[in-house]
């Protein structure tokens, strides 16, 4: 290619991070195609399924030796063929930017090996074809927790959370530097753009904008559609005993009837909590109040700095949690309880009038 032909086009990689509206993201990149033409930028048709590019990073992930969270991937196609097809079409095209999109890809910074393949898939890009990297970050409290959720929410088993990031979990879920820098190393730390997760509850669109805004695209209000939660969320309430039960290999059929009723019973103890009030730290300083009131009294006796010191204490979120837990557990065994009496009261009443049925033919025969 001659000087004059080599083109100045931008490859932009949407690498996740897991957990951040990567999935929302990726319907909207595909649903808005039309309007992505209109600036320049087009959501890459190539290797494009179920509105992602997961092929692209399962490819390099296959040929790094990686077996696990491969998702049942076999294609028989190596890193550089995949890219290769990639980078091809993007040097046919009209549009000088190209996206491509998949959290998988986040997977790289994990093994070294996967890097270093990463790293020769690039080399071959065409000479001009700017590459750049985009990622959401949750802070690492809230990630670690969510990813928890969706392991279990994906039936896999673990150990608690405390035992789990030391094997189950993998380093790029708590250490951002490993998961990053091999990206930052290939194609510079200007070219890698890194921004905050953002909560689209109240606004949807929020995460849309602020994608395009950072590639350099200004949009409007009200171009991104609301989808709705694509990957809801299991209640953090329910994940342990559903951890446990898979861990012990109930069947489907069994996890998931508790998995319902378990979600119900929590609706309906949530819908009977009062309304926030004061809450207990109203409780407190009327309490202190009071005590303080009471030692200014002639004939008051008590000790005031013993009883300043043990205020009433608001139970830790955690307790009322469990507490909430241990009391499905309870109505659960109630509820087997009186199914197994009614039960036994059928099978018991069946065995005596058989029992007198016999009784009565033996009589017969005498």
């Amino acid at each position: 290619m001659r000087q004059s032909e080599i083109m100045t086009k931008t490859l932009i990689i949407h690498i996740g991070h897991y957990k951040t509206g990567t999935t929302a993201l990726q319907v909207f990149l595909e649903e808005n195609a039309p309007f992505l033409e209109t600036i320049g930028c087009e959501y890459s048709l190539v290797r494009l399924e179920y509105s992602k590019h997961s092929d692209f990073a399962f490819s390099i992930l296959r040929a790094a030796g990686v077996e696990n969270f491969m998702h049942g991937y076999g294609k028989p196609y190596t890193p550089r063929e995949m890219w290769g097809e990639l980078f091809e079409t993007i040097e046919n095209s009209d549009l000088e930017t190209t996206i491509i999109s998949s959290e998988e890809l986040m997977r790289i910074g994990q093994f070294p090996a996967a890097a270093k393949i990463l790293g020769d898939v690039l080399k071959g890009r065409p000479e001009g074809l700017n590459v750049r990297a985009i990622v959401y970050l949750r802070d690492p409290a809230s990630h670690l927790e969510s990813w928890y959720n969706q392991l279990i929410k994906m039936e896999f088993p673990l150990p608690e959370l405390n035992q789990a990031v030391d094997c189950e979990i993998e380093d790029i879920h708590f250490d951002y530097r490993r998961a990053i820098n091999p990206w930052v190393d290939l194609l510079g730390p200007e070219n890698v753009i890194v921004r905050p997760y953002i909560d689209g509850h109240d606004d949807p669109a929020a995460l849309h904008r602020d994608f395009l805004k950072a590639i350099g695209v200004e949009t409007k209000q009200d171009l991104a559609v609301e989808f709705g939660n694509l990957n809801p969320r299991l209640d953090d309430r329910a994940i342990e005993l559903l951890r446990l039960m898979q861990n012990m290999e109930f069947p489907p059929v069994t996890i998931e009837r508790i998995r319902t009723q378990l979600l119900s019973y929590l609706e309906i103890q949530d819908a009977r909590a009062l309304e926030k009030g004061g809450g207990m730290e109203m409780v407190r300083a009327r309490a202190r109040a009071g005590v303080e009131w009471l030692s200014d009294l002639p004939l008051s006796a008590i000790p005031v700095e013993d009883f300043t010191n043990a205020l009433p204490e608001e139970i830790p979120q955690q307790k009322v949690e469990t507490n909430l837990l241990m009391g499905f557990i309870f109505s659960e065994l109630i509820r087997l309880r009186q199914r197994v009496n009614r039960i036994e009261a059928k099978q018991v009443t069946a065995r005596i009038t058989e029992l007198e049925r016999k009784i009565q033919e033996l009589e017969a025969r005498e």
